[in-house]
C-alpha cells in the first residue's frame, strides 16, 4: 500500500486560539491522517492539563468525588470539547494557506516538485 501525504491542523479551542499547529504528514489514509491529528491535539490538550482552566484527572476526582474510571471519562469528555483537529489531502493550495502558522513539512523534497 503507497502512502499518501495529507496536512493536518490541531490544537485546542477557545482563549487557546482553535487549530494553530500544521504539518505535512505520510500515511496510508484520511481515516488514519484524522486520527494522526486527533492524537496530537490530545497531547497538546495534556500538555495543559491542570492548567489556564482545563483539568487534571487529580482535580476531577477530587472535585467530583469520583474513581479513577469514572474520572478517566469526565476527563475524555471535557478534552474532547477542547480539542479542534482536522485532516486534508496534501495540496499546495493548502499548504499556501495555512503555511502562515505553526508549520512543519518535513517531506519538502517531494511536495515542492507537486
Amino acid at each position: 500500500m503507497e502512502l499518501e501525504l495529507f496536512i493536518i491542523g490541531y490544537g485546542l479551542s477557545g482563549g487557546f486560539g482553535g487549530i494553530r499547529d500544521y504539518e505535512v504528514i505520510r500515511t496510508i489514509d484520511l481515516e488514519d491522517a484524522n486520527k494522526w491529528a486527533y492524537d496530537q491535539a490530545c497531547d497538546i490538550y495534556e500538555s495543559y492539563s491542570g492548567m489556564h482552566g482545563l483539568s487534571s484527572m487529580s482535580e476531577i476526582m477530587e472535585e467530583n468525588d469520583c474513581d479513577e474510571e469514572e474520572a478517566q471519562e469526565i476527563y475524555n469528555d471535557e478534552r474532547d470539547s477542547w480539542i479542534e483537529s482536522l485532516a486534508v489531502p496534501y495540496s499546495k493550495e493548502e499548504e499556501n494557506r495555512v503555511s502562515g502558522n505553526h508549520w512543519s513539512n518535513p517531506y519538502s523534497e517531494i511536495t515542492d516538485k507537486l
